[in-house]
């Protein structure tokens, strides 16, 4: 599993991810915003209370996303 790095919050719920291995890559976490306590993330001071713990993003809700799924989506 991939550390990560960085995180920067971009226009459109979508999210620059850095790595540990150097790579950058965009996520665009519209794909996950229709799906359950992702859901709350639709409102954007919720969303950009992001929280990088190192391995994972979480969220005030208890939401989270891995580097390993970070990286599978990033482009």
């Amino acid at each position: 599993m991939l550390e990560l790095t960085n995180i920067k919050i971009l226009p459109d719920f979508k999210i620059e991810v850095s790595f540990q291995n150097g790579e950058k890559k965009t996520c665009d976490l519209n794909l996950f915003l229709d799906k359950g306590a992702f859901k709350e993330l639709r409102d954007l001071s919720l969303f950009k209370q992001i929280h990088n713990t190192g391995f994972s993003l979480e969220w005030p809700n208890e939401v989270d996303l891995s580097s390993d799924t970070l990286y599978a989506i990033g482009k």
